[in-house]
């Protein structure tokens, strides 16, 4: 299991845009600049993001993209689900159906649990966590 570029660029703009204020928007050339992300991929981003309803951008001068929800609602699961789909550690559990073995593996149960814990660690850490300790998921 490795989370793609795309989800840790992700979350390191919505830091970014927390860090700067829910209502200060900031610019794709301060974006980029700040981040170390190219302004091609953080657009490809955005877009996901504003498609998902967590930024928003404002047209003209004084303009650029902003964070729409708050810190504290929004998870490190929820990012990772929208960037990848979510997480599954076996091919199996994503589906089961594929699987020959699935009514008789022995193991089945350690990954469901092991699964669960991961889901449960990713939807714990929100963004406001992130902000305050930036070394937590190190």
């Amino acid at each position: 299991m490795k989370l793609s570029a795309k989800t840790r660029y992700a979350a390191r703009i919505l830091l970014f845009l927390a860090q700067n204020g829910i209502e200060k928007p900031v610019s794709s050339s301060q974006l980029a600049a700040q981040t170390g992300i190219s302004s091609q991929f953080s657009e490809q981003i955005l877009r996901q993001l504003r498609l998902a309803g967590i930024t928003g951008s404002i047209r003209g001068a004084k303009g650029g993209h902003v964070l729409l929800r708050k810190p504290e609602e929004l998870t490190f699961g929820c990012i990772v689900k929208l960037m990848e789909g979510g997480i599954e550690l076996t091919n199996c559990m994503e589906k089961p159906g594929e699987c020959s073995r699935f009514d008789e593996c022995d193991v089945r149960k350690a990954w469901q649990n092991l699964q669960s814990t991961l889901d449960g660690v990713f939807d714990s850490i929100t963004l406001r966590d992130l902000m305050h300790d930036h070394r937590i998921l190190m």
